[in-house]
């Protein structure tokens, strides 16, 4: 079916960019401030912009909330999808801010945290455009505004060789991806003949209906695409830049990396393959699954032998991409294009499951890495014995990390459990596929049990071995605690707006109807 989006198509609608100019507007801030600010106010004055832009934009979002619209061509979306990855995003800079503020202006030789807010800032603002990107180019573009941003802040702590192997990897790794992921958008133009979304998903409709099989060209553009977006979302065995670039970075920067880019790589999925490429979902998802499967058996299997935490953590995150694969591979396109007001059939909650298992890992992932990154701040490393004891010396901090690693477990009433749980029962509804992934998400988070559990043991069990420096900031406790109650209430997070945003992710999937569309 057609949907009429005509308001905003023929000319330029600002009004729904507003949280976008918002965070383009703070990185230009940020940036003014870096330069003519003295030195000494650096930390509290752009810490707090920084907080505040974000916090704004997230306000601005519920401007775009409940509209249907494509502007600027047909190259932004503002709909249901785009609003949700960019709350996702917004949030996971705010926390972001939180575990950086300390971090980098006391530890690393003092890094410039100006220069690290404005690398963050234009991060976020690619993530966000590649939620709410309609066209195989504007995709492109910001979701590599997003991943340069990311390989410069891989190598922020410049004066570590770890770092600069790390961000070296991930940038070198990165471009053979995105050359692979953009030859694979030029076969999907060639062979439907534009880059819009919409248009391709048409193509691709009119093309495969009563079609045996699949022309091997499209296969071919299928497998660059997947492959493309597998390195942006560090899925096994696209994942070799992610365990040096996560233990080279800076540890905020690698609970940035854990949660943003990865956003930003599902957003670009779901856009693509649901969105454009829709219409032969059932071969892709096929692929998909497989890859699910493989991500999280080698993720958690890898973890379990690691005793660097931040190592440990690294791997987990790739289990993770895992689970949040199996939503992806839970899509089924059974009724074509949707019309105002209708709902997603069978299969379709894949979707929502993976928006919501989005925010909720970018709570409880970013939380673990800002306790990490506390206990170097008072002068422990990143090794298990360095957690002996921690309970006893700080029971809070202990008690937050603890409460993070059992949630990534999947232990209720955590939002880790809540969203492992929609992931379940999505794939539990394809069918056959869908319950092998399911079986695996339950028997594969009880292996992840001995490597989480494990730090808590040392924490609870063992003595301490040194003490711990004092504290010099409460902005990175404050957060840690925050993160902590939404993370252990995880009814919060996952009701009222919040659930009823993930799943209004399928007006996203309505065409848009207009004059000489498609020609």
């Amino acid at each position: 079916m057609l949907v009429d989006l005509s308001r905003g198509l023929l000319t330029p609608e600002w009004s729904v960019l507003y949280p976008q100019l918002i965070v383009f507007g703070l990185a230009i801030l940020l940036m003014l401030l870096d330069v003519f600010v003295p030195r000494r106010l650096h930390y509290g004055l752009l810490t707090a912009v920084s907080l505040i832009g974000y916090v704004v934009a997230a306000a601005a979002l519920w401007t775009q909330d409940g509209k249907n619209v494509a502007t600027f061509w047909w190259g932004f979306r503002a709909d249901g999808l785009s609003v949700f990855l960019s709350l996702v995003v917004l949030i996971a800079a705010v926390l972001s801010v939180m575990t950086a503020a300390s971090y980098v202006d006391q530890l690393e030789g003092h890094l410039p945290i100006g220069e690290f807010y404005v690398l963050l800032a234009f991060a976020v603002l690619g993530a966000m455009l590649v939620g709410a990107s309609g066209d195989l180019v504007m995709i492109f573009v910001t979701i590599e505004l997003s991943s340069l941003a990311t390989y410069v802040l891989t190598a922020f702590a410049k004066r570590r060789l770890t770092a600069l192997e790390g961000g070296m990897k991930y940038f070198l790794l990165g471009i053979f991806a995105s050359a692979i992921l953009v030859y694979g958008m030029a076969w999907v133009y060639g062979l439907t003949g534009s880059t819009n979304l919409d248009a391709i998903a048409l193509a691709l409709q009119n093309s495969v209906t009563g079609a045996n099989g699949l022309d091997p060209s499209l296969v071919l553009a299928l497998l660059l695409v997947i492959v493309g977006l597998g390195f942006k979302m560090a899925a096994v065995p696209f994942h070799f830049w992610t365990p040096d670039a996560y233990d080279g970075a800076a540890t905020p920067v690698t609970a940035y990396m854990s949660v943003i880019p990865k956003v930003a790589a599902f957003a670009a999925s779901i856009r693509l393959l649901v969105q454009a490429l829709g219409p032969v979902a059932d071969d892709w998802v096929n692929v998909i699954a497989l890859l699910a499967l493989i991500t999280m058996v080698f993720g958690n299997i890898v973890a379990v032998s690691q005793r660097d935490v931040k190592r440990m953590l690294a791997y987990s995150s790739i289990a993770h991409t895992g689970y949040m694969m199996v939503g992806l591979a839970a899509y089924r396109s059974s009724s074509g294009f949707l019309s105002p007001g209708a709902t997603p059939t069978t299969g379709d909650n894949g979707i929502s499951s993976l928006l919501t298992y989005l925010l909720a890992y970018a709570v409880m992932n970013i939380g673990a890495f800002a306790v990490v990154a506390w206990v170097q701040h008072r002068g422990r490393g990143l090794m298990l014995e360095d957690y002996n004891g921690l309970a006893a010396q700080e029971p809070l901090a202990a008690a937050a990390l603890t409460v993070f690693l059992i949630s990534l477990m999947g232990i209720p009433p955590t939002i880790g459990f809540y969203a492992k749980y929609k992931v379940i029962v999505a794939a539990i509804e394809i069918g056959p596929v869908g319950l092998i992934l399911a079986i695996a998400i339950v028997v594969l988070s009880a292996v992840s049990a001995f490597y989480y559990l494990r730090v808590v043991a040392v924490m609870y069990f063992n003595p301490p071995e040194t003490e711990l420096r004092p504290a010099q900031t409460g902005l990175l406790n404050v957060g840690i605690a925050a993160m902590a109650v939404v993370t252990l209430i995880g009814a919060v997070v996952f009701s009222g707006q919040a659930v009823a945003l993930a799943d209004r992710w399928y007006h996203a999937l309505s065409v848009l109807a207009y004059a000489g569309f498609g020609g």
